[in-house]
């Protein structure tokens, strides 16, 4: 699935640009308008998202391709509904004349659409082969009784003989009802469920949204919460929508861009706590926010580290800070806040670096909670987890965590990994939002903001994601 923004001073605008580059059968998924000016001396804009299936614009491609310069913008002028009765007929025309003039079964082994029509059908096969058994046994019972008609009929005398010997015509049926006996009995020891499961069937997902389910799934999202999101899907669709793979793509993808929580104002608070397991990269995120808000924002800001364990850690931190030219300083203890707070009134924003810790025993938890800001300072504590971890790590890590009051989470390393789906996974879990991203190792371009789209993007693989690999001038 395509799935574009358009920007455009009039809603009328926007929706010929929608019309043009991703054709008439385009689904709208969002429109606001911007209060920011139309490009640089402009006036107010609109934004439209919206999105249309990879088949639906290979066709609007194809009948473009098919047609002459002028009649190409005829075409493109032209209302909806004729480009799409166009569209239709080219393709309909092309499709007919590269079909095989032999007939061919439309049903395929696959469409097979759901239980029902399969007991159905495995029904209709016994009772083929009962009655093609029944047939044989009539024929063999009606062979008998003509051998014992046409038999002469005359008195023997009482002997004593051996087993009648019968006719080769006898033989070969009771050998084909003994065959026709032996494959009813294997067939009624096949297991009802002969054809394989699709892709979500043990959370009662129905065939149609197997192929959401195979793909939210591939991208890391849990399959417990794929499930409750496409059950809401067969709850609120209708059953003849549930069969239009792009309509019920377009459901899913709004379903998750309304269901995503994100940082309102991510650079609220004077103080921003970045927490989080050994790795994760918070020294990163923290020196990539200070560097946006330094270089990008004008703010004043100050660095704080609490990493006095590992080696190095607080002489890296102030190199930072000479390299951005703002206040530095080490916190030892909770008693250094009040101290340090009063030389830093005229300072917009403190980030505090805390030491790596897995947090698995009580002396651990304990002493990072000692090094916290004290409570009236009102501090903004954001999570940092690396976007490699796997999903129960990254719930074992957001539990242990929860213990000091994170807010946000913030995720690194996105360009790192395939797996984005475990982002939504810990969203969902904890009911937090997500603050910002790591997508890269430079420095400040490597850094953004979370958004709702974005989110999106990276689950449903709709752009796709290029590594920016950092350069030595």
């Amino acid at each position: 699935m395509q799935v574009k923004k358009f920007e455009a001073r009039t809603m009328k605008e926007a929706l010929e640009m929608v019309k043009t580059q991703l054709g008439p059968d385009a689904i709208i998924l969002s429109a606001r308008d911007n209060n920011k000016s139309f490009g640089l001396v402009g006036e107010g804009s609109v934004e439209i998202t919206a999105a249309v299936s990879e088949e639906t614009l290979q066709k609007k491609k194809f009948a473009e391709s098919r047609l002459r310069e002028q009649d190409r913008e005829k075409f493109l002028r032209s209302p909806a509904r004729q480009q799409k009765e166009l569209i239709h007929k080219m393709v309909e025309k092309h499709v007919q004349k590269t079909q095989a003039p032999a007939p061919i079964t439309q049903r395929r082994y696959i469409d097979i659409e759901d239980e029902a029509e399969i007991s159905r059908q495995k029904q209709v096969a016994e009772e083929r082969v009962r009655s093609a058994a029944q047939r044989a046994l009539n024929a063999f019972q009606e062979q008998e009784e003509t051998f014992a008609r046409s038999a002469p009929k005359k008195v023997a005398p009482v002997v004593k003989a051996g087993p009648p010997t019968e006719s080769p015509e006898v033989v070969a049926l009771k050998n084909e009802i003994a065959n026709l006996k032996q494959v009813i009995s294997q067939f009624q020891q096949m297991p009802q469920s002969f054809v394989g499961t699709h892709p979500g069937a043990d959370y009662g997902i129905s065939y149609d949204l197997s192929f959401v389910f195979e793909k939210l799934t591939s991208a890391g999202m849990a399959p417990e919460i794929a499930a409750e999101i496409l059950t809401t899907a067969q709850e609120t669709l209708p059953a003849l929508k549930l069969k239009n793979r792009s309509l019920v793509e377009a459901w899913v993808a709004r379903y998750v861009l309304d269901s995503t929580k994100v940082s309102n104002n991510p650079t609220q608070g004077k103080i921003h706590c970045f927490v989080g397991p050994a790795g994760s990269g918070k020294t990163s995120a923290l020196i990539k926010m200070a560097s946006q808000m330094v270089v990008r924002e004008g703010k004043k800001i100050a660095l704080f580290t609490t990493d006095t364990f590992k080696v190095g850690a607080a002489d890296q931190m102030k190199i930072y800070a000479q390299i951005l030219n703002v206040p530095f300083s080490v916190i030892r203890s909770q008693n250094d806040w009040t101290n340090l707070m009063r030389y830093l009134a005229n300072v917009d924003c403190v980030l505090v670096d805390y030491t790596g810790l897995s947090l698995k025993s009580n002396e651990e938890i304990q002493m990072l909670k000692s090094l916290l800001p004290p409570a009236a300072l009102n501090p903004n504590i954001h999570l940092v987890l690396s976007t490699n971890a796997k999903d129960g790590d990254a719930t074992e890590l957001g539990r242990r965590y929860s213990v000091l009051g994170y807010k946000d989470v913030v995720f690194s390393s996105l360009d790192e990994s395939t797996q984005h789906g475990t982002i939504y996974n810990f969203m969902k879990r904890f009911d937090v939002p997500l603050h910002s991203f790591g997508i890269g190792p430079r420095v400040p371009e490597d850094f953004e903001f979370a958004t709702k789209e974005r989110l999106l993007d990276l689950i449903f693989k709709i752009t796709k994601f290029k590594q920016q690999d950092s350069e030595a001038v």
